[in-house]
Formats: C-alpha cells, structure tokens, sequence
C-alpha cells in the first residue's frame, strides 16, 4: 500500500465567466483539440415533456435543416469536426440528499480553428432543424425503437438495475424516463401509433426547444489551453443573441417515486436480477471503504455464489457517494436462488475474514477504480461532474485516505449498509416467461417486455 500515492489527483479546473454566462475551463494539453459542451438547465421543463428529451437529443443532428438535408449535415459535420452530439445528464448533489441538476447537453470537439464551425453547426441545428418532417421523425423513432430493444437485450443487467433504483432514487428515475424502461414505452407507443401521435410530437418537441435553450440556462465547459479559450470569448456572445426568449412558464416538482418490484417477461432463458436502496435513507453516510467493499463482493462472495456456482455469466454492485446501491446478476439461470445468495451477503460481511496480504489486494482492486488514465476530454469531464455535484478535492482525497487504509474490521462495520439496501425490498428482474411465472408472489406486476 506504501507504494500507492496517498494523493488523490486535483480536479483541473477555472471558474469564469463571458458576460453573465458561467464558463468551466479546463487548461489542459489537448494537442490543438477543443471539447466543448454546452449545458443547458432542464430541470424547469414540465414533467409530461421529461421523456420527450429523451427524443428530442435523438433528433437534433439527424434531422434535415434549412441548409442541409439531413444525410448532407451528418457528412458536413464529421468531415469538418470530431461530431456534434446531444445527451441529457441528471447530476446527483452529494451534499444535499435528493437534490440534482438536470443539463440538456450539445457536446463538439474540434480543432482550435474549426471552433466557429462548431457554432455554426450547432446554430443550424438549434434554430432551423425541420421538425415537421414527419417521414424522418418516424424513421428515428423505428430506429430508436430498436435500438433500444437490443440494449434492453444484450445490457439487461443495466435496464434491471436502473429500473430498480428508479423506485426510490429521483435521478434514476429521470433516467428512466429518458432512456430506460419507461422511455422505452414512449418510443413504442409513438412509433406505433405514429399517425395519431405526430402532430403532437411535433408541437412538444417545439415546446421543449423553448423551454431549454434560453440564454438563462446556459453554462459552458470547454477543454482547451489557453489559445483554443481565446477563440470561445468572441463565440459565446453572437449565439447567446440566437436563444429562445419568448416567455415560458418555468415548473418546479419533485420527482415521485414508488416502489413497484416488477418482473419483465422475454423469451430469453436467462435472467438479470436486480435488488436496489439507499443506505442514506437509513441515516448511513458514504466513506471510500465502500469501494473496497465493491471489489471485495464482486470478486469473492458474489462472484464464487453466483457465477461459479450458480452458473450466472456476471454480476455486479454499486454503493454509490448519494446512497444509491444495489447488487445484480447478468445472464443468470436463476431467480429466487440469486435472491437468496444477496441476501446472504450480510452474514458473508460479519463474518468476513481476510490477512493483511488479501486486504491489501482488495485496496489495490479498489485504487484502480480511483487512477483509471485520463485523456484530457475525460479528465474535463471529470472536473465537471465534481463541480455540478458540489464535490471538492477534500472530498476525495478524504475517500483515498479511506480507501488506503481500509482493514478487515472497517469491511464488517459496513454490514449496515448492504442490510440498509436489502432491507428496503426493491426488485426488478428481467427474464424468461417461465422463471417469471414460477416465481410470480414475489412481484407486484408482471408484464411482456416486449
């Protein structure tokens, strides 16, 4: 452990501002590359239109413009940049339990000389994108609809937990709705009923343009040294002038959550287990010992029961620094046996037994998570996520100190935390027709995935 640099790596990072707009930036050697991203807040748009970012970051970009077919503005792009991408992003605060951002994102790297295209592409895109275009609207939803189904297929493990963790976490719920289950059910009925459904896609996604993309709710990242910066002062001003004015209600709720324990029928054989909670809820708080107790889990306990010897192909579990946990299994053979085997986990941790040589190689499994390499559009990023979270560099290098010295009575301490998440009793399993009937008393709804 003594070989292990005790200090954690700073978050590069400037605060400034051009005008009255927030910019973030990050003063690193990109190789005459800059990464911008420009965020705008979501969290005032109305709950009803929430899903509907979920297609709307799907169309923006490919869908045809006034100057450009849509074909013609996907080439302009990627011969002229590295692309143009719209993502939608909750930010959990780990300060303040239950609080987040919501950003609605347009992401660009180009070179430092190519920063006025990527304006002028993003302009093309906010302000003249043809969304009466139903032909191609119905194109991106069919498309979208079957993506979806083949990530809901192969990465089950992922739909399964989020789904989980939705029934008491707002952020993952927000995913959800955006890009989950509940997304999924969206696209399937647009796309289904497209005749009926599109007059009124047309107007939300409009609706939403306006909501979002207004002068007030941008904020800037931008990866660059301080010659690419200089370029972005004389961009910033031009297309704030662009944004949407006219006047909108901005809506404040809270994110409702519930418990619904669901069993998702498919005609695979194998099933994605999930259990999920928040230890937060149960008055516990975060320490880096929780990423040892990670590895120590995934590679002992869960992997031994229910890879080698139920016969699963993975499993995983997170304890994440707002509360959220949870532990599921991918491809798995079983059902009410992996069950059995999580809840397990409780007595594994008090009874947990490891030397000094073995808890040293938890610790280094634990480290890697911490000092993954970095290429510098990641290492912005990384700085962007602890600014929108309020984490500060005292934060995580208390969680490296908490990692480096984890033993084996720390490990067993933290026993109330995996209770806290099974205690709250939050299930989703995707999974063969069979498995799911056999077991049915164990949900409280049932249903075709598909």
């Amino acid at each position: 452990r003594e070989d292990i640099d005790t200090k954690a790596q700073p978050f590069i990072l400037l605060e400034k501002h051009i005008d009255d707009t927030l910019v973030l930036q990050h003063n690193l050697f990109t190789n005459g590359i800059g990464y911008l991203n420009l965020l705008f807040e979501a969290k005032h748009v109305p709950y009803e239109l929430i899903s509907y970012m979920g297609i709307l970051k799907s169309v923006l970009g490919f869908i045809s413009t006034e100057h450009y077919s849509y074909g013609d503005l996907f080439n302009e792009i990627n011969l002229n940049s590295g692309g143009i991408s719209a993502v939608v992003t909750s930010y959990a605060d780990a300060r303040k339990d239950d609080a987040y951002q919501l950003k609605f994102e347009l992401r660009a790297k180009v070179l430092y000389g190519k920063l006025d295209f990527a304006f002028q592409m993003i302009n093309e895109i906010l302000f003249t994108s043809d969304f009466t275009d139903e032909k191609r609207l119905y194109e991106i939803l069919a498309m979208l609809k079957s993506r979806l189904q083949m990530s809901m297929t192969s990465s089950g493990h992922s739909t399964a937990a989020l789904r989980a963790l939705s029934y008491c976490s707002q952020t993952a719920k927000l995913s959800d709705l955006m890009s989950g289950l509940e997304f999924y059910r969206l696209v399937d009925r647009l796309e289904s009923h497209f005749e009926e459904e599109k007059t009124d896609l047309i107007t939300k996604l409009q609706k939403l343009m306006n909501y979002i993309f207004r002068p007030e709710n941008l904020m800037v990242d931008y990866t660059a040294n301080d010659e690419g910066y200089a370029k972005l002062e004389r961009e910033i001003e031009p297309f704030k002038k662009q944004l949407y004015t006219e006047l909108v209600v901005a809506e404040d709720y809270v994110i409702a959550t519930e418990k619904k324990n669901e069993g998702f029928k498919t005609s695979s054989k194998v099933q994605y287990v999930a259990v999920a909670g928040n230890y937060k809820k149960a008055g516990l708080s975060y320490t880096g010992a929780l990423k040892v107790m990670k590895v120590i889990l995934g590679y002992d306990y869960l992997w031994n029961n229910v890879r080698v010897k139920g016969g699963a192909y993975g499993c995983m579990n997170s304890f994440s620094k707002v509360g959220d946990s949870y532990f599921v299994s991918y491809r798995d053979p079983n059902l009410e046996k992996t069950l059995e085997i999580y809840q397990g986990a409780v007595e594994y941790l008090k009874h947990f037994v490891a030397d000094e040589r073995t808890m040293t190689k938890y610790v280094i499994g634990a480290v890697s998570d911490l000092d993954l390499p970095l290429s510098p559009s990641a290492e912005g990023r990384r700085a962007l996520i602890a600014y929108l979270a309020h984490e500060t560099y005292e934060d995580i290098q208390r969680e490296r100190y908490e990692v480096l010295s984890d033993s084996e009575e720390k490990n067993k301490s933290l026993v109330g935390h995996v209770e806290a998440m099974l205690s709250q009793d939050m299930l989703c399993v995707l999974g063969g027709e069979e498995k799911i009937e056999e077991q049915k008393t164990l949900f409280s709804n049932t249903e075709n995935l598909f």
